[in-house]
């Protein structure tokens, strides 16, 4: 796919004005200055819980020849979750990956056909039994050899009205930090997995 093509599936898909504001810029930068590289091959070589690693062939600018792997997911959300009394509402689970417990924002994949905003308050609900209102903040790319694309929430007024609901593979817990505690103990210290949203969110929010 050319990166004109990923530009407006991407706009196509945008769930808030901030995520479309985002792309046309992008749109700007890279029409004027950017030679694209041309895909000439795919093939998929893994593919397990929304998650795969593609055999890729690109033609470079200069005319030579490179083969890539890389990974394709499901488009996800997190959200920086605040109660009423400004505490952060994380999930704390082990991560496999890094292999370690860490203290991450409440979140998860979008169901097909789901809007972001519904999918994070969805997964805060069911993670953490907490529910508030929702807002969106942007929308990142996670990294530059995978298409996945993450969109930044905040939900504010967060109460807690329900158990959490957790999959077979979830085993989390819930925990509140005050925001100097989420600063120096999570977020500046390197301890969770969505450090841009929650960039994100507190810029927003103007509480960086």
């Amino acid at each position: 796919m050319t990166d004109t093509a990923g530009l407006a599936a991407d706009l196509a898909h945008a769930t808030d004005p901030a995520d479309a504001d985002a792309a046309g810029a992008h749109a700007d930068v890279a029409g004027a200055t950017t030679a694209f590289w041309r895909e000439t091959s795919r093939t998929t070589v893994f593919s397990k819980f929304g998650r795969a690693v593609d055999r890729v062939d690109f033609r470079l600018p200069d005319g030579a020849e490179e083969v890539f792997y890389l990974k394709r997911e499901r488009p996800a959300g997190a959200v920086l979750a605040l109660t009423p009394d400004r505490r952060v509402v994380l999930a704390r689970q082990y991560r496999p990956g890094p292999g370690r417990v860490l203290w991450d924002l409440p979140g998860g994949y979008l169901d097909p056909g789901e809007q972001a905003a519904d999918a994070v308050a969805r997964e805060l609900l069911e993670e953490t039994g907490y529910k508030g209102n929702v807002e969106a903040v942007g929308a990142y790319w996670l990294d530059a050899y995978t298409d996945a694309r993450r969109y930044a929430f905040v939900a504010t007024g967060c109460v807690r009205v329900a158990e959490p609901q957790l999959e077979q593979t979830e085993f989390i817990d819930v925990v509140t930090l005050s925001l100097d505690e989420f600063r120096t103990r999570v977020l500046r210290a390197g301890l969770m997995s969505d450090t841009a949203a929650a960039y994100l969110a507190l810029d927003h929010l103007r509480l960086l």
